[in-house]
């Protein structure tokens, strides 16, 4: 047994600075790499088959990564579970009560001085802005010419915008 603990003892001193460098990489932390180098050779002096083992090396390594793995999940579930104090400026994505009545208000109003325009010019606005329908598509429906629609859509629209600054 002291010679095992002998080339145990032979083989950490001799990979001990590529270990280090190895975790270093590993984890991105010097004081952890640290930790988990000595971690990992205690992990080697306590393994209870060292005649079994053919490499030391590479089952350091193996050893060595396992720890770091387990070092970095332990990390990450930490990283999860602190939130932290809920910040002041955290935005919320849903409008307040007095926001959704002035919208619902300004809705009311644009209903208002959609229907005070005369009935054809009103019925271009709602088949071309409402339904998405194209000047001609609307035009051929209407029975009249595409720049009749035009006309129409120009007049809702500069009677819409004057009406809507003259409330504002």
């Amino acid at each position: 047994m002291a010679s095992l603990e002998h080339d145990l003892l032979q083989v950490f001193l001799r990979s001990r600075q590529e270990l280090r460098r190895y975790l270093l990489r590993r984890v991105q932390c010097s004081e952890a790499a640290a930790d988990l180098l000595q971690e990992t050779y205690l992990r080697l002096a306590d393994y209870p088959a060292g005649d079994e083992i053919k490499n030391w090396h590479a089952f350091m390594f193996r050893v060595a990564d396992n720890l770091a793995l387990d070092h970095l999940r332990s990390r990450m579930r930490q990283q999860q579970r602190y939130v932290g104090q809920p910040e002041e400026d955290i935005v919320c994505v849903k409008p307040g009560p007095d926001r959704v009545l002035a919208a619902r208000q300004q809705m009311d109003r644009f209903e208002t001085l959609i229907h005070a325009l005369p009935p054809q010019c009103r019925s271009v606005f709602l088949l071309c802005r409402v339904e998405g329908r194209s000047y001609a598509e609307v035009a051929e429906e209407l029975g009249i010419s595409v720049r009749t629609v035009e006309s129409h859509m120009r007049k809702a629209l500069s009677r819409l915008q004057a009406d809507a600054d003259s409330i504002t």
